[in-house]
C-alpha cells in the first residue's frame, strides 16, 4: 500500500481557507507560518484557483512595494516620518505613471504615501536605483526566484532586471514582475520576521531536501521600519477596512495589478496576524482592499 505523506497543512486553517475561497470567484490563497515557512493552507476557487496559489505567474501590483520599500529604507532613500513626494503623476523612461484616481499627498511623509499606496512615491525614486537593485533585493533578502523546494510544484517568483520605464514599473509590481499567493505570503512573512524562511508543504526531514536560503537578512533598522509601515497600513491605511476585526501584532499591504486586455485589475492582499501570514489574489476582482482583503482577514480571524 502507498505510504501516507505528511504535509504541513493544518486541517482547521485549510477548512477556513476553503470555506472563504468558495464564496468568491477566481480567488487563490496561501497561509504560511512566518517563523518557520510551513504552509498551513492552500485554496482556490474556479478551474485553476488552487494551482494559481502555488504556480501562478501574475503581476503583484502594489504588494510588491513591500520589497521596494525595504530597498528604499536600506538605501536611506526613504524614512517613515521624513517628507517624501507623492505627486498625482510622475514620469520615468518616457512613461507617465499615475496614482489611483490621480490622488496626491502634498507635504506627506513616506508613511503617509506607503499607507495610501501612492505609486509616484516609488516612481520618483527610480532614477536613484540601478537596474539590478530591485532584482537583487528580491533575491538576496526575500529569496524570490531562488530554487525553492516546497515539496510540490511551485513558482518562486521572478523579478528580472529591467530598464527605463519597465524598471520603474517593476517598483510598483507591474512590468515583468511575476508572483503568486505563495510568494507574496512569503514576502510579508519576511517583512514581519526580517529573515526569509523558504515556504514548504512537505517537511525537508521527510525526504532530506535542502531548502533555499536568502543571502542575508533585512537590515535591522529597515526591518523595524518596514514592519511599522505595514502595521500603519493595516490600522489606518488602505488595508484598514479589511483588517478592522484584527488587532495587536498585525500588518498588511493591498494591491491592484493592471492586466493588458482585462477591464478590472487583479486584486491582491497580503497580511499577518501574529505568527500567521496569508496572501490572496482575486483575478478581475478590482481593488485589493475590497476584494482579496476581506478574504485574507476572514481566514486569519478563523485561524488565529
Amino acid at each position: 500500500a502507498p505510504g501516507r505523506l505528511r504535509t504541513t497543512i493544518d486541517a482547521r486553517v485549510q477548512r477556513a481557507a476553503e470555506r472563504e475561497v468558495a464564496l468568491r470567484a477566481d480567488a487563490s490563497l496561501v497561509v504560511v507560518r512566518p517563523s518557520t515557512g510551513e504552509v498551513l493552507a492552500v485554496a482556490g476557487s474556479g478551474r485553476d484557483g488552487a494551482a494559481t496559489a502555488l504556480e501562478g505567474r501574475l503581476a503583484p501590483g502594489s504588494t510588491m512595494k513591500m520589497i521596494t520599500a525595504s530597498l528604499l529604507l536600506e538605501k536611506k532613500l526613504a524614512s517613515p516620518d521624513a517628507p517624501h513626494p507623492c505627486p498625482k503623476n510622475a514620469s520615468y523612461g518616457g512613461w507617465t505613471f499615475h496614482n489611483v484616481d490621480d490622488f496626491a499627498i502634498p507635504g506627506g511623509t513616506f508613511r503617509d504615501d506607503f499607507a495610501a499606496s501612492c505609486n509616484t512615491a516609488f516612481i520618483t525614486q527610480a532614477g536613484k536605483l540601478a537596474d539590478d537593485d530591485l532584482p537583487r533585493q528580491a533575491r538576496d533578502v526575500f529569496g524570490i526566484g531562488t530554487r525553492w523546494s516546497v515539496g510540490v510544484d511551485a513558482f518562486a517568483g521572478a523579478v528580472p532586471v529591467q530598464h527605463d520605464a519597465s524598471k520603474a514599473a517593476a517598483l510598483i509590481g507591474q512590468g515583468e514582475v511575476r508572483m503568486n499567493p505563495l510568494t507574496m505570503a512569503s514576502v510579508i512573512s519576511t517583512a514581519r520576521t526580517g529573515t526569509f524562511h523558504q515556504p514548504y508543504l512537505v517537511a525537508p526531514s521527510v525526504d532530506h531536501r535542502r531548502l533555499a536560503t536568502a543571502r542575508r537578512t533585512l537590515d535591522a533598522t529597515a526591518h523595524r521600519r518596514l514592519r511599522d509601515l505595514l502595521h500603519t497600513t493595516a490600522t489606518s491605511g488602505s488595508a484598514a477596512g479589511a483588517m478592522a476585526g484584527l488587532s495587536g501584532d498585525i500588518g498588511a499591504k493591498t494591491g491592484s495589478a493592471e492586466v493588458v486586455g482585462q477591464e478590472d485589475p487583479n486584486g491582491w492582499f497580503a497580511a499577518w496576524h501574529g505568527d500567521l501570514a496569508a496572501a490572496a489574489v482575486m483575478q478581475r476582482g478590482g481593488r485589493g482592499g475590497e476584494s482579496s482583503g476581506p478574504l485574507v482577514a476572514a481566514v486569519l480571524k478563523a485561524a488565529g
